[in-house]
C-alpha cells in the first residue's frame, strides 16, 4: 500500500486519484548514508518517505553540515521539484535505511496539471517549512541547550512518536548524534542531558531510539529560561 492519504501534500484527493499518483512513482530502497540530492542541484525529483529518516542540511564554507530539519514517514523531501526550473535549497541524506516513492519532475508536473490541488498544497508546505526554520533559528539564538533539546524532542514526538507497551510513552527511532546535529551541539552534550533526564524519569534511552516518558515535564524544561 502507498498510504499517500497520510501525506499532507496529497490532502484533498480521493482514493482513485491517489492510486494514479502512486502508479507514477518509482519505489526506492536506500541504505543509511545515501545522498538523495545536493543543495543548488537542479530539482529533478520529489521523494515521499515511507519509512526511515532523512537529514536535510546546508554545507558551511568549511564543509560542516548545518541540519535544517529531519524528515520521517509520511513526509516529502525535494519539494522544490514541484516548481519548474528550481534548484534544491538543501541537501538530503538518509540517516536510516529508507523506503521511498520518487516522482521525476516531468511526471510530477503532469500530475500537477491534472490535479491542481497539488500546487496549493505545495505552496502551503513550503510556507510551513519556512516558518519552522525561522523558529529553529530563533531557538538557536535565544535558548540554552537544554531548552533546544526539549523543544526538538517534543516536536519530533508529536510528529513521529510511536506508542510503546507502556501508556503515554512515545518512542522515537532516532540516533542521538542525529538529534545533536539538529540542535547544533555535540553528541556528548546530548548524551549527557539524556542521561540526566533518564535518571529523572523524563526519557529513556535505548539502542537506536529515545522514549518520551513524561511529556509534561519535558515541556516544562522547554519553557524554562536559564536563571
Amino acid at each position: 500500500m502507498h498510504h499517500l492519504e497520510h501525506y499532507r501534500l496529497f490532502e484533498g484527493l480521493d482514493r482513485q486519484s491517489l492510486d494514479e499518483i502512486a502508479s507514477s512513482a518509482r519505489t526506492l530502497h536506500a541504505k543509511r548514508g545515501v545522498i538523495l540530492f545536493e543543495e543548488r542541484a537542479p530539482a529533478e525529483a520529489l521523494y515521499a518517505v515511507q519509512n526511515g529518516w532523512i537529514r536535510l542540511y546546508k554545507l558551511a564554507a568549511d564543509g560542516r553540515q548545518s541540519v535544517m530539519r529531519l524528515a520521517g514517514p509520511a513526509e516529502v523531501v525535494g519539494i522544490s521539484a514541484v516548481l519548474p526550473g528550481m534548484e534544491y535549497t538543501l541537501s538530503a541524506q538518509t540517516i536510516a535505511p529508507c523506503r521511498l516513492l520518487m516522482w521525476h519532475k516531468d511526471d510530477l508536473h503532469r500530475l500537477i496539471d491534472r490535479y491542481p490541488i497539488l500546487q496549493g498544497n505545495s505552496v502551503r508546505l513550503l510556507s510551513e517549512y519556512r516558518d519552522a526554520l525561522q523558529q529553529q533559528l530563533l531557538e538557536l539564538a535565544t535558548e540554552h541547550v537544554e531548552q533546544r533539546l526539549a523543544h526538538a524532542l517534543i516536536r519530533l514526538a508529536d510528529h513521529y512518536g510511536t506508542p510503546t507497551n507502556t501508556p503515554n510513552h512515545l518512542a522515537l527511532p532516532l540516533m542521538q548524534r542525529d538529534l545533536a546535529d539538529l540542535i547544533g551541539v555535540s553528541h556528548y552534550t546530548v548524551n549527557r542531558l539524556l542521561h540526566l533526564w533518564q535518571q529523572r524519569d523524563i526519557v529513556q534511552t535505548q539502542r537506536g531510539s529515545i522514549v518520551i516518558v513524561d511529556r509534561q515535564r519535558l515541556l516544562a524544561l522547554a519553557e524554562t529560561s536559564p536563571g
